[in-house]
């Protein structure tokens, strides 16, 4: 049975289709996994301090930060930077895999909760690099560049917030649509 991705309800506002809704969520998943790969190998920041040229990807900072004495500020860098992300786009995968069933409905009902509770602070990443880079350029002293990495790195954390503002909760009580011959 063809469904528009666009329905008019009977307040004539547009709204998306629910089936819409799970495909455009589903694409913002997968496209948040294959741009998590390049975003954690790829180098979010160079940096320059006295002439010397460091490129650094995500671990590279965590390690960096890591061998200056700061274990726990590498620690908390590397949960929020690399274990979060990949944590947040797992449990979105899990709640659309379900989609349909009427398996652990309220567990992922509360996780899809949590999802976007934290939604809210995923771009923290992005916003410290860019105040980061402001505050980093000290002339010929120290200088701050964003790189590609740093792209990638926030078009994963968008695809993330998108896919879980754009799956409803109430899809995960929808019974799976019945197959057409």
């Amino acid at each position: 049975m063809f469904r528009p991705p666009v329905c008019f309800g009977a307040t004539g506002g547009k709204s998306l289709s629910d089936r819409f809704r799970f495909d455009l969520s589903r694409a913002l998943v997968i496209a948040g996994f294959i741009f998590y790969i390049p975003a954690n190998f790829l180098p979010v920041m160079t940096i320059t301090i006295t002439g010397e040229v460091e490129p650094l990807t995500v671990m590279g900072g965590v390690w960096e930060l890591y061998e200056t004495g700061l274990a726990p500020v590498a620690l908390i860098v590397f949960l929020a930077s690399v274990v979060v992300p990949l944590l947040k786009l797992s449990i979105m995968a899990w709640i659309l895999v379900l989609h349909g069933t009427d398996i652990h409905r309220q567990r992922r009902m509360e996780l899809h909760g949590f999802l976007l509770k934290i939604g809210t602070w995923a771009m923290i990443d992005i916003f410290l690099l860019s105040v980061l880079t402001a505050v980093g350029q000290l002339g010929i002293l120290a200088s701050v560049t964003p790189e590609r990495g740093a792209l990638f790195y926030a078009a994963m954390l968008i695809s993330n917030v998108l896919a879980t503002d754009i799956y409803k909760p109430w899809l995960i009580w929808q019974e799976s649509e019945p197959q057409t011959s």
